[in-house]
């Protein structure tokens, strides 16, 4: 047994909290045959694996990092005779899988962890790591594939799933994210976008947040919603920028035909930036009680400032704004924004970032709200915080070279 009490996932995908249980080689074997139908218990180049078909199973048990990590992050050790195994396999025309096996009680899930990256390493000893929601997520929905934010691919495999996926592959269910994929090949194009060509163009089209100095993320939820209704799949996401009635304050709804599933947000964030303030905690808290889950939706950009130009970019920004009609309350300022201002950006990637029952306590980070201006605090924000990504992560895409 561990003596940390960590994350564990009960049959229902609920968060729980204990020790680790330590699987003796015998019972982890057994858990495997147990879910493979057809397979065996075999010697293979003086390593004991189960084979199923043409495929080599080696396996470890999952557990904690250990201290002084949080208790969402888990990994296996990948020993040196793994990478032999996995060449010398390959060359005989076999197919080797690095499996990592997480039992709880009456939970058993496996994780698929992508050989070639591990195999592609130096050191003698590696570790392969996976997270809480990985878990959630396969026994949620049966099976999770993702790629990290170290390029490696891992999939969990609920186990009454795993002889069908290790026979025909993973078996994605997420057709709102199909949706991003789509947008992010006419939006992930790796090409400079100009602050003024971009208003310009929200300008004709009559978006409302035309003249905000924050134009970045405006552009971005003008060229989704455009996409959205051009290409008919607002049966699936849906940006809403006027709320409806009884509609919480989020920018997009998830919908199954005319029904809410869910919703979530979208979000503009520089590359280099290690946080990210998020939305109201309780009504964060409220979503997922009622709907299961939350999605942050994050496009990061690489940015260049107008400060650091001169401001060229900031007067012309404010000169096309007044020669449109546009009149602010404090008057005309050729420097208006002028610390903040984007004077173009490009954008490089994009993550959907799922906050659910099991992962949502992590996003509770001390965020240094201040007072209002009553002197009353404000409410509480979750903390979208980039070192704990790997816990929220569903889906990335980045531009080629990245």
């Amino acid at each position: 047994m561990g003596s940390i009490v960590v994350d564990q996932i009960g049959p229902d995908g609920a968060l729980l909290k204990d020790v680790d249980t330590t699987l003796r080689p015998s019972v982890k074997q057994r858990l495997i045959l147990d879910a493979l139908p057809g397979s065996a218990s075999e010697d293979y180049a003086g390593k004991r694996v189960v084979t199923f078909g043409d495929q080599l199973i080696l396996s470890a048990q999952i557990t904690h990092l250990g201290n002084p990590w949080p208790g969402f992050k888990k990994r296996i050790q990948i020993p040196p005779t793994w990478k032999s195994l996995a060449l010398g396999a390959a060359g005989g025309g076999r197919r080797v899988r690095f499996v990592g096996v997480y039992h709880y009680k009456s939970v058993t899930i496996f994780v698929d962890f992508d050989p070639t990256t591990y195999v592609r390493r130096k050191a003698n000893n590696s570790a392969a790591h996976v997270s809480t929601n990985d878990l959630f997520q396969a026994q949620t929905l049966g099976q999770f594939s993702r790629v990290d934010r170290n390029g490696n691919r891992l999939t969990s495999v609920r186990a009454d799933q795993f002889a069908g996926y290790l026979r025909a592959g993973y078996k994605p269910k997420q057709p709102r994210v199909d949706v991003f994929h789509r947008f992010n090949i006419e939006f992930l194009t790796n090409g400079e976008i100009r602050a003024l060509d971009a208003v310009k163009e929200m300008k004709a089209s009559k978006w409302p947040d035309t003249f905000q100095g924050e134009w970045p993320g405006f552009y971005v939820e003008f060229r989704l919603d455009a996409f959205l209704r051009r290409t008919g799949l607002g049966g699936l996401v849906e940006y809403q920028k006027a709320k409806g009635h009884g509609m919480l304050d989020y920018d997009l709804v998830f919908k199954r035909g005319d029904q809410l599933e869910y919703y979530g947000d979208l979000k503009a964030s520089d590359v280099t930036k290690h946080e990210s303030p998020g939305n109201d905690a309780e009504d964060i808290r409220r979503c997922i009680d009622e709907y299961g889950r939350f999605w942050y939706v994050i496009y990061e950009h690489e940015t260049k400032h107008a400060k650091n130009d001169g401001h060229r970019a900031t007067i012309e920004w404010n000169e096309w704004k007044r020669s449109v009609g546009y009149v602010s309350r404090k008057g005309y300022d050729p420097l208006s924004y002028s610390r903040r201002f984007k004077a173009s950006v490009r954008f490089v990637n994009m993550m959907i970032l799922e906050v659910n029952e099991a992962n949502f306590h992590v996003v509770l980070g001390d965020f240094a709200q201040g007072k209002q201006p009553s002197g009353e605090s404000r409410a509480l924000k979750v903390m979208i915080k980039k070192r704990n990504i790997d816990n929220f992560l569903i889906y990335s895409e980045a531009v080629e070279g990245r």
